[in-house]
C-alpha cells in the first residue's frame, strides 16, 4: 500500500501547533522563510522538487537544499525560481524602527 504523500504546508501547520517549535519558528531568518515559502508554492504548482530542479537545469538535490535554506541565493538565482514557479520576486528593506532626528 503507498503512503499518503504528505505536503509541506500541512506539516508545518502540524509542528506550529506545538509551542517550543513555534517559538523558533518565529525566530528564523528571511533565508528560512523563502525556503518554506519556495516549498510551499511548488506544492501548490503541483510541483515535485524533480520538477522544479528540471525548470532550473539543476539536480533535484539541489532543490532540496534551496528549500531546507541550506544553499545562498544570489537575486539572479531567485529570479530564476520565481519565474519557474510561475511567481514574481519582489524584495524589500524596511527599517527596524525609526530613527529620532
Amino acid at each position: 500500500m503507498a503512503r499518503k504523500k504528505r505536503l509541506f504546508r500541512d506539516r508545518l501547520r502540524e509542528d506550529l501547533k506545538k509551542s517550543s517549535f513555534r517559538k523558533e519558528y518565529e525566530k528564523i531568518g528571511p533565508e528560512v522563510r523563502l525556503a518554506v515559502e519556495i516549498a510551499e508554492i511548488r506544492e501548490r504548482r503541483g510541483m515535485t522538487q524533480k520538477d522544479l530542479a528540471s525548470a532550473l537545469g539543476t539536480a533535484q538535490t539541489n532543490v532540496s537544499r534551496i528549500e531546507r535554506a541550506g544553499q545562498n541565493l544570489t537575486i539572479t538565482y531567485l529570479v530564476k525560481i520565481a519565474k519557474a514557479l510561475d511567481s514574481e520576486l519582489e524584495v524589500h528593506l524596511r527599517p527596524r524602527r525609526e530613527k529620532m532626528a
